[in-house]
């Protein structure tokens, strides 16, 4: 399968069904080839965090568990990024209002 084209999801379906193996060495190679086309500086990362995924997958025991997993795990990394916004935000308020404290005094 050609990572170029659509997805197709039937066809994906059809490997794992038919051919369990083939279809995960196929997954493999799709995944390292979109780990390659990222910035080198992020490919470690990102081979990280498929490994993590890999491993929770293998530990779920059932298809519906590792959903389970893996939604908690996506909502972990969502909940990081809006505390880092967050206070992303609250510094810059605070730029912000000294900026403007500063400009008063000139």
């Amino acid at each position: 399968m050609s990572e170029s084209e659509q997805f197709d999801f039937d066809g994906w379906k059809d490997l794992a069904h038919t051919d369990p193996q083939a279809y995960f060495a196929e997954r493999r190679r799709v995944i390292e080839n979109f780990i390659n086309t990222c910035p080198p500086d992020k490919q470690a990362v990102l081979r990280d965090l498929q490994g993590r995924i890999d491993a929770s997958r293998a530990m779920a025991g059932s298809p519906n568990q590792s959903v389970r997993e893996l939604s908690r795990m996506m909502e972990d990394y969502l909940l990081a990024l809006s505390e880092r916004l967050m206070a992303l935000h609250r510094e810059t308020s605070a730029l912000q209002s000294s900026l403007r404290q500063g400009l008063r005094g000139i």
